[in-house]
């Protein structure tokens, strides 16, 4: 388990059950939130394959936060090629895995981990690793955007910049998402309604 304390929230997660408390009630995932939306998503893909791929993904975004953190450094491509596009695009950045929680009128909704808040000049944007073989812009870009509001809420910061960094072996791409708050909001009453 692990705890953070988040505008006056006590913030619970647990590992084994992908569970999030806020002040000791469940509250849903960012990712549970986005299964409203993109559900069948990956139906009809065989399991092992869908388990192998999440393995690879949470091994990227691991080496990734342990480079960024502690300067470990990993033989695999995908850091190499996220170094890359570091130095090519000038971004610091400024944490990982970063504790969020999404507010709707006062009330906690969802939480989660953003993979990373950065700056590039004088902006401050966050950005979500995806290893997926084609990115899926429209999930990420939704995705990003719950992630803004909700960082934009616990931290009081404005965000200003949103990027996908799709890395795959020799993949290596620092995507543009736009911000669109009127459609996260949207979706956050849609799915308040259910």
């Amino acid at each position: 388990m692990e705890s953070w304390k988040i505008k006056e929230c006590e913030v619970e997660y647990y590992d084994d059950e992908h569970m999030y408390l806020v002040n000791g009630v469940i509250v849903s995932s960012i990712t549970q939130l986005l299964k409203k939306r993109f559900g069948g998503k990956y139906d009809g893909v065989n399991s092992a394959v869908l388990n192998k791929a999440a393995e690879e993904g949470t091994k990227v975004h691991k080496v990734i936060e342990l480079y960024c953190k502690n300067g470990e450094e990993s033989d695999i491509e995908e850091l190499r090629n996220f170094k890359f596009l570091r130095k090519k695009y000038g971004f610091e950045v400024l944490d990982n895995e970063v504790p969020i929680v999404l507010f709707d009128e006062g009330e906690p909704i969802a939480a989660g981990r953003l993979d990373m808040a950065l700056k590039m000049g004088d902006d401050i944007g966050l950005a979500d690793i995806k290893r997926t073989s084609v990115l899926d812009k429209e999930y990420v870009g939704l995705q990003l955007n719950l992630y803004r509001l909700a960082y934009q809420q616990c931290y009081d910061t404005e965000i200003t910049i949103l990027k996908a960094i799709h890395l795959r072996e020799d993949k290596r791409k620092f995507v543009d998402i736009p911000i669109n708050e009127s459609y996260t909001l949207d979706f956050i009453k849609e799915n308040k309604n259910e």
